[in-house]
């Protein structure tokens, strides 16, 4: 059951997830970068999840630290006073504890990423209406992938949203200069 714990709470999580977005579909709305261009727009509101997501990895590090550096230094004491043949298995501990600890701040990332979110600050709703044309179900399916995607960039760091702004300005380049060639 242990090794199943993650699994579980992300089932949770999700199903609390769907049920919060299929019920406050209405009360939802989107955070939107201001700017009539779609790429401009989505160039803001990538901007402003990169720094969302400064903050979140931010916080994430100071709360970790906090949390799991004491058990982290107790191993690695083990380590350093632990007799030759004991080395190996207090390292591969060591190795089990950090992985442990990534696994903790994936998981929380991606938990303020869900809050930051529901908050408000997504991608897809600001890029594309799902106004009255759409069902219901249609425009919640569309508010859910829009917070668990959003959730997932922030939780992921900045270095992920810092590619995806790349490679939006390098399309962008690369329009206008075949824009100026013809």
């Amino acid at each position: 059951m242990k090794h199943n714990v993650g699994r579980v709470w992300m089932s949770l999580c999700g199903l609390a997830l769907a049920v919060v977005v299929v019920l406050l579909r209405d009360s939802l709305t989107p955070v939107e970068a201001t700017g009539d261009d779609l790429f401009l727009r989505a160039l803001g509101q990538l901007g402003i999840l990169y720094i969302i997501a400064l903050f979140v990895e931010r916080s994430l590090e100071v709360l970790i630290k906090a949390w799991r550096q004491g058990g982290k230094s107790l191993i690695e004491e083990k380590a350093r006073t632990a007799a030759e043949s004991d080395r190996a298995a207090v390292e591969s501990e060591l190795q089990e504890y950090k992985a442990g600890t990534q696994k903790r701040a994936l998981l929380l990332g991606l938990t303020l990423g869900i809050m930051v979110s529901l908050s408000g600050v997504r991608l897809l709703g600001v890029l594309f209406d799902s106004g009255g044309a759409t069902a219901s179900f249609q425009q919640a399916v569309f508010h859910f992938t829009d917070v668990v995607l959003t959730a997932g960039l922030i939780g992921g760091g900045s270095a992920t949203i810092h590619e995806l702004m790349a490679l939006i300005d390098d399309f962008l380049k690369a329009s206008r200069r075949s824009a100026k060639g013809s």
